[in-house]
Protein backbone atom coordinates (compact mmCIF):
# COMPACT_ATOMS: atom_id res chain seq x y z
CA UNK A 1 0.00 0.00 0.00
CA UNK A 2 1.50 3.28 -1.10
CA UNK A 3 2.09 5.87 1.71
CA UNK A 4 -0.56 8.24 0.22
CA UNK A 5 -3.00 5.44 0.37
CA UNK A 6 -2.21 5.30 4.14
CA UNK A 7 -2.35 9.14 4.66
CA UNK A 8 -6.14 8.93 3.16
CA UNK A 9 -7.24 6.08 5.24
CA UNK A 10 -5.61 7.18 8.24
CA UNK A 11 -7.35 11.06 7.38
CA UNK A 12 -10.67 9.18 6.90
CA UNK A 13 -10.50 7.04 10.21
CA UNK A 14 -9.43 10.20 12.39
CA UNK A 15 -11.71 12.63 10.70
CA UNK A 16 -14.43 13.54 13.62
CA UNK A 17 -11.97 12.54 16.37
CA UNK A 18 -12.26 15.10 19.02
CA UNK A 19 -8.44 15.53 19.40
CA UNK A 20 -8.05 15.62 15.58
CA UNK A 21 -10.61 18.38 15.81
CA UNK A 22 -9.20 20.33 18.23
CA UNK A 23 -5.95 20.34 17.16
CA UNK A 24 -6.70 21.50 13.76
CA UNK A 25 -8.74 24.33 14.83
CA UNK A 26 -6.32 25.79 17.07
CA UNK A 27 -3.47 25.30 14.50
CA UNK A 28 -3.40 28.24 12.46
CA UNK A 29 -2.95 30.60 15.72
CA UNK A 30 0.12 28.02 17.00
CA UNK A 31 3.41 29.81 16.82
CA UNK A 32 6.42 27.51 15.50
CA UNK A 33 7.56 27.09 19.08
CA UNK A 34 3.95 25.20 20.31
CA UNK A 35 4.01 23.26 17.19
CA UNK A 36 7.61 21.89 18.54
CA UNK A 37 6.30 21.66 22.27
CA UNK A 38 3.23 19.86 20.90
CA UNK A 39 5.22 17.38 18.84
CA UNK A 40 7.70 16.81 21.14
CA UNK A 41 4.97 16.14 23.64
CA UNK A 42 3.37 13.61 21.63
CA UNK A 43 6.52 12.01 20.70
CA UNK A 44 7.25 11.60 24.79
CA UNK A 45 3.74 9.90 24.58
CA UNK A 46 4.11 7.44 21.85
CA UNK A 47 7.66 6.22 22.92
CA UNK A 48 5.99 5.66 26.56
CA UNK A 49 3.08 3.63 24.95
CA UNK A 50 5.83 1.45 23.06
CA UNK A 51 7.28 0.97 26.26
CA UNK A 52 4.07 -0.55 27.15
CA UNK A 53 3.52 -2.35 24.27
CA UNK A 54 6.86 -4.51 24.87
CA UNK A 55 5.43 -5.07 28.01
CA UNK A 56 1.94 -6.04 27.64
CA UNK A 57 3.73 -8.26 24.60
CA UNK A 58 5.89 -10.18 27.12
CA UNK A 59 2.63 -10.65 29.79
CA UNK A 60 0.53 -11.79 26.50
CA UNK A 61 3.27 -14.86 25.33
CA UNK A 62 3.70 -15.50 29.49
CA UNK A 63 0.04 -16.31 29.34
CA UNK A 64 0.47 -17.66 26.19
CA UNK A 65 3.09 -20.15 27.26
CA UNK A 66 1.05 -21.17 30.50
CA UNK A 67 -1.82 -21.71 28.16
CA UNK A 68 -0.43 -24.28 25.54
CA UNK A 69 1.23 -26.09 29.09
CA UNK A 70 -1.94 -26.06 30.40
CA UNK A 71 -3.44 -27.14 27.35
CA UNK A 72 -0.81 -29.77 26.88
CA UNK A 73 -1.35 -31.11 30.49
CA UNK A 74 -5.18 -31.27 30.03
CA UNK A 75 -4.63 -33.17 26.56
CA UNK A 76 -2.50 -35.55 28.50
CA UNK A 77 -4.78 -36.53 31.48
CA UNK A 78 -6.39 -40.18 31.35
CA UNK A 79 -8.76 -41.66 30.93
CA UNK A 80 -9.21 -42.96 34.22
CA UNK A 81 -9.25 -39.31 36.14
CA UNK A 82 -11.47 -38.12 33.36
CA UNK A 83 -13.84 -41.08 34.64
CA UNK A 84 -12.72 -40.39 38.24
CA UNK A 85 -13.97 -36.99 37.79
CA UNK A 86 -17.11 -37.72 35.80
CA UNK A 87 -18.27 -40.29 38.39
CA UNK A 88 -17.10 -37.46 41.45
CA UNK A 89 -19.25 -34.86 39.51
CA UNK A 90 -22.08 -37.23 39.06
CA UNK A 91 -22.38 -38.21 42.45
CA UNK A 92 -22.46 -35.01 43.75
CA UNK A 93 -25.07 -33.59 41.56
CA UNK A 94 -27.47 -36.73 42.40
CA UNK A 95 -26.57 -36.08 46.33
CA UNK A 96 -27.77 -32.50 45.07
CA UNK A 97 -30.81 -33.92 43.79
CA UNK A 98 -31.40 -35.55 46.55
CA UNK A 99 -31.13 -32.86 48.83
CA UNK A 100 -32.95 -30.66 46.93
CA UNK A 101 -36.01 -33.21 47.13
CA UNK A 102 -35.86 -33.44 51.15
CA UNK A 103 -36.17 -29.76 51.06
CA UNK A 104 -39.14 -29.83 48.96
CA UNK A 105 -40.60 -32.59 51.12
CA UNK A 106 -39.86 -30.62 54.05
CA UNK A 107 -41.56 -27.30 52.65
CA UNK A 108 -44.40 -29.82 51.81
CA UNK A 109 -45.00 -31.00 55.62
CA UNK A 110 -44.35 -27.56 57.03
CA UNK A 111 -47.58 -26.00 54.95
CA UNK A 112 -49.71 -29.38 55.66
CA UNK A 113 -48.60 -29.28 59.44
CA UNK A 114 -50.00 -25.66 59.45
CA UNK A 115 -52.69 -26.61 57.97
CA UNK A 116 -54.04 -29.31 60.29
CA UNK A 117 -53.02 -27.19 62.93
CA UNK A 118 -55.98 -25.28 62.16
CA UNK A 119 -58.37 -28.46 61.43
CA UNK A 120 -56.97 -29.84 64.78
CA UNK A 121 -58.01 -26.66 66.69
CA UNK A 122 -61.13 -26.50 65.39
CA UNK A 123 -61.96 -30.46 66.27
CA UNK A 124 -60.51 -30.26 70.15
CA UNK A 125 -62.70 -27.05 70.17
CA UNK A 126 -65.53 -29.27 69.12
CA UNK A 127 -64.71 -31.92 71.56
CA UNK A 128 -64.78 -29.00 74.31
CA UNK A 129 -67.79 -28.28 73.60
CA UNK A 130 -69.62 -31.70 73.80
CA UNK A 131 -67.64 -32.76 76.57
CA UNK A 132 -69.26 -29.02 78.80
CA UNK A 133 -72.80 -30.28 77.15
CA UNK A 134 -71.81 -33.81 79.08
CA UNK A 135 -71.16 -31.93 82.52
CA UNK A 136 -74.25 -30.09 81.88
CA UNK A 137 -75.87 -33.14 81.16
CA UNK A 138 -74.81 -34.75 84.22
CA UNK A 139 -75.81 -31.83 86.63
CA UNK A 140 -79.21 -31.35 85.15
CA UNK A 141 -80.67 -34.68 84.57
CA UNK A 142 -78.22 -36.85 86.93
CA UNK A 143 -77.91 -39.77 84.54
CA UNK A 144 -76.69 -40.68 80.69
CA UNK A 145 -78.77 -41.02 77.71
CA UNK A 146 -77.52 -44.83 77.34
CA UNK A 147 -78.43 -45.42 80.59
CA UNK A 148 -82.18 -43.69 80.32
CA UNK A 149 -82.26 -45.84 77.83
CA UNK A 150 -81.66 -48.81 79.07
CA UNK A 151 -83.24 -48.45 81.79
CA UNK A 152 -86.33 -47.60 79.74
CA UNK A 153 -86.20 -51.01 77.89
CA UNK A 154 -85.74 -53.09 81.34
CA UNK A 155 -88.88 -51.72 82.90
CA UNK A 156 -91.05 -52.41 79.95
CA UNK A 157 -89.55 -55.63 80.05
CA UNK A 158 -90.73 -56.29 83.26
CA UNK A 159 -94.10 -54.83 82.63
CA UNK A 160 -94.30 -57.27 79.82
CA UNK A 161 -92.69 -60.40 81.22
CA UNK A 162 -93.75 -60.27 84.89
CA UNK A 163 -96.82 -60.67 87.08
CA UNK A 164 -96.99 -57.56 89.01
CA UNK A 165 -98.82 -55.94 92.01
CA UNK A 166 -100.82 -52.97 91.06
CA UNK A 167 -98.46 -50.80 92.80
CA UNK A 168 -95.46 -52.24 91.96
CA UNK A 169 -96.79 -51.82 88.34
CA UNK A 170 -97.68 -48.23 89.15
CA UNK A 171 -94.33 -47.54 90.23
CA UNK A 172 -92.83 -48.91 87.58
CA UNK A 173 -94.86 -46.69 84.90
CA UNK A 174 -94.34 -43.36 87.14
CA UNK A 175 -90.68 -44.33 86.97
CA UNK A 176 -90.77 -44.76 83.36
CA UNK A 177 -92.33 -41.62 82.89
CA UNK A 178 -89.60 -39.89 84.72
CA UNK A 179 -86.58 -41.14 82.54
CA UNK A 180 -88.74 -40.47 79.30
CA UNK A 181 -88.87 -36.73 81.43
CA UNK A 182 -85.03 -37.28 81.42
CA UNK A 183 -84.68 -38.26 77.94
CA UNK A 184 -86.46 -35.38 76.68
CA UNK A 185 -84.02 -33.38 78.67
CA UNK A 186 -81.09 -35.09 76.65
CA UNK A 187 -82.86 -33.91 73.93
CA UNK A 188 -83.29 -30.52 74.38
CA UNK A 189 -79.62 -29.96 75.65
CA UNK A 190 -78.22 -31.43 72.30
CA UNK A 191 -76.25 -34.01 73.73
CA UNK A 192 -74.78 -37.48 71.65
CA UNK A 193 -72.69 -39.73 73.28
CA UNK A 194 -71.82 -41.09 68.84
CA UNK A 195 -70.85 -37.29 67.96
CA UNK A 196 -68.74 -36.91 71.11
CA UNK A 197 -67.16 -40.32 70.73
CA UNK A 198 -66.72 -39.03 66.39
CA UNK A 199 -65.34 -35.90 67.44
CA UNK A 200 -62.71 -37.33 69.72
CA UNK A 201 -61.71 -39.75 66.95
CA UNK A 202 -61.97 -37.15 64.33
CA UNK A 203 -59.54 -35.04 66.65
CA UNK A 204 -56.90 -37.97 67.45
CA UNK A 205 -57.11 -38.81 64.24
CA UNK A 206 -56.06 -35.11 62.56
CA UNK A 207 -53.70 -35.10 65.99
CA UNK A 208 -51.73 -38.35 64.29
CA UNK A 209 -51.54 -36.62 60.97
CA UNK A 210 -50.35 -33.19 62.72
CA UNK A 211 -47.74 -35.42 64.36
CA UNK A 212 -46.68 -37.67 61.08
CA UNK A 213 -46.12 -33.92 59.07
CA UNK A 214 -44.01 -32.49 62.10
CA UNK A 215 -41.93 -35.95 62.29
CA UNK A 216 -41.78 -35.67 58.82
CA UNK A 217 -40.26 -32.66 58.70
CA UNK A 218 -37.28 -33.46 61.52
CA UNK A 219 -37.33 -36.32 58.70
CA UNK A 220 -36.64 -35.14 55.67
CA UNK A 221 -33.99 -32.06 57.31
CA UNK A 222 -32.11 -34.77 59.00
CA UNK A 223 -31.87 -36.60 55.27
CA UNK A 224 -31.19 -33.59 53.51
CA UNK A 225 -28.15 -32.54 55.33
CA UNK A 226 -27.22 -35.87 55.22
CA UNK A 227 -27.40 -35.90 51.41
CA UNK A 228 -26.31 -31.95 51.51
CA UNK A 229 -22.44 -33.00 53.59
CA UNK A 230 -22.42 -36.16 50.93
CA UNK A 231 -22.38 -33.57 47.91
CA UNK A 232 -19.88 -31.44 49.90
CA UNK A 233 -17.41 -33.84 50.29
CA UNK A 234 -17.83 -34.90 46.92
CA UNK A 235 -16.68 -31.37 45.66
CA UNK A 236 -14.07 -31.26 48.49
CA UNK A 237 -13.24 -34.30 46.24
CA UNK A 238 -12.76 -32.47 43.19
CA UNK A 239 -11.22 -29.77 44.27
CA UNK A 240 -8.29 -31.29 45.16
CA UNK A 241 -7.86 -32.56 41.50
CA UNK A 242 -8.03 -29.08 40.30
CA UNK A 243 -4.78 -29.76 38.76
CA UNK A 244 -6.42 -32.37 36.60
CA UNK A 245 -9.32 -32.84 33.87
CA UNK A 246 -11.41 -29.73 34.26
CA UNK A 247 -8.85 -28.29 36.51
CA UNK A 248 -6.48 -28.14 33.76
CA UNK A 249 -9.40 -26.96 31.32
CA UNK A 250 -10.08 -24.15 33.91
CA UNK A 251 -6.24 -23.07 34.25
CA UNK A 252 -6.30 -23.11 29.96
CA UNK A 253 -8.98 -20.50 29.88
CA UNK A 254 -7.97 -18.43 32.27
CA UNK A 255 -4.52 -18.02 30.76
CA UNK A 256 -6.13 -17.57 27.18
CA UNK A 257 -8.38 -14.92 28.80
CA UNK A 258 -5.40 -12.88 30.84
CA UNK A 259 -3.26 -13.07 26.99
CA UNK A 260 -6.46 -11.73 25.06
CA UNK A 261 -6.96 -8.93 27.70
CA UNK A 262 -3.41 -8.24 26.89
CA UNK A 263 -3.53 -8.63 23.29
CA UNK A 264 -6.67 -6.07 23.31
CA UNK A 265 -4.83 -3.32 25.56
CA UNK A 266 -1.88 -3.71 22.86
CA UNK A 267 -4.31 -2.96 20.11
CA UNK A 268 -5.90 -0.41 22.23
CA UNK A 269 -2.41 1.41 22.30
CA UNK A 270 -1.79 0.69 18.86
CA UNK A 271 -4.44 2.68 17.63
CA UNK A 272 -3.18 5.73 20.55
CA UNK A 273 0.06 5.61 18.41
CA UNK A 274 -1.78 5.63 15.10
CA UNK A 275 -3.54 8.67 16.40
CA UNK A 276 -0.29 10.39 17.73
CA UNK A 277 1.62 9.75 14.60
CA UNK A 278 -1.65 11.51 12.60
CA UNK A 279 -1.67 13.98 14.99
CA UNK A 280 2.42 14.55 14.47
CA UNK A 281 1.29 14.58 10.72
CA UNK A 282 -1.26 16.90 10.85
CA UNK A 283 1.52 19.36 12.59
CA UNK A 284 4.29 18.26 9.75
CA UNK A 285 1.82 19.39 6.95
CA UNK A 286 0.82 22.35 8.64
CA UNK A 287 4.87 23.41 9.42
CA UNK A 288 5.44 22.12 5.23
CA UNK A 289 2.85 24.53 4.52
CA UNK A 290 4.00 27.43 6.45
CA UNK A 291 7.88 26.64 5.12
CA UNK A 292 6.26 27.00 1.48
CA UNK A 293 4.61 29.91 1.97
CA UNK A 294 7.77 31.93 2.90
CA UNK A 295 9.59 30.26 0.25
CA UNK A 296 7.02 31.49 -1.63
CA UNK A 297 6.84 34.91 -0.50
CA UNK A 298 11.28 34.68 -0.54
CA UNK A 299 10.98 34.23 -4.36
CA UNK A 300 8.19 36.61 -5.33
CA UNK A 301 10.41 39.78 -3.61
CA UNK A 302 14.02 37.94 -5.24
CA UNK A 303 11.99 38.25 -8.45
CA UNK A 304 10.89 41.80 -7.89
CA UNK A 305 14.38 42.81 -7.08
CA UNK A 306 15.75 40.97 -9.86
CA UNK A 307 12.92 43.03 -12.45
CA UNK A 308 14.24 46.06 -11.06
CA UNK A 309 17.99 45.39 -11.69
CA UNK A 310 16.99 44.40 -15.22
CA UNK A 311 14.93 47.73 -15.39
CA UNK A 312 18.13 49.71 -15.05
CA UNK A 313 20.34 47.74 -17.19
CA UNK A 314 22.19 45.92 -14.77
CA UNK A 315 24.39 43.15 -15.27
CA UNK A 316 22.44 40.18 -13.96
CA UNK A 317 24.26 36.92 -12.90
CA UNK A 318 22.90 33.03 -14.45
CA UNK A 319 20.80 32.90 -10.79
CA UNK A 320 19.21 35.82 -11.36
CA UNK A 321 18.34 34.87 -15.16
CA UNK A 322 17.08 31.52 -14.31
CA UNK A 323 14.61 33.05 -11.61
CA UNK A 324 12.96 35.57 -14.37
CA UNK A 325 12.62 32.61 -16.72
CA UNK A 326 10.88 30.46 -13.71
CA UNK A 327 13.71 27.35 -14.20
CA UNK A 328 15.54 28.24 -10.51
CA UNK A 329 14.67 25.54 -7.62
CA UNK A 330 13.51 26.00 -4.62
Amino acid sequence: MSEDKKETILEEEFLDHPEVVDLKKNLAGMSKDSMKKTTDDIRTEISQLSSKIDQLKKVREENNSQARHHRSMRDNVSDDKFAQVERLQEAANKEKELRDECNTQIQFNKEHREELRDELRGAWDKVKDLRQKYYKLKDEVGVLPEDITQEIRDLEWKQQTTSLEPDDDAEITKRISELYEKAYAVHIIGYSTDELENAINSAKKLTDEHEKAHQNVLHYHEEGQKHHQKMLDHYKQLDGMRTTGSGLHEKYLEARHAADIAHQKIVELYERIKLNQHLIDIIDDEQTHRRRERSQKLKEERIKETKKKQSSSKRMTLEELKLLMGDDED
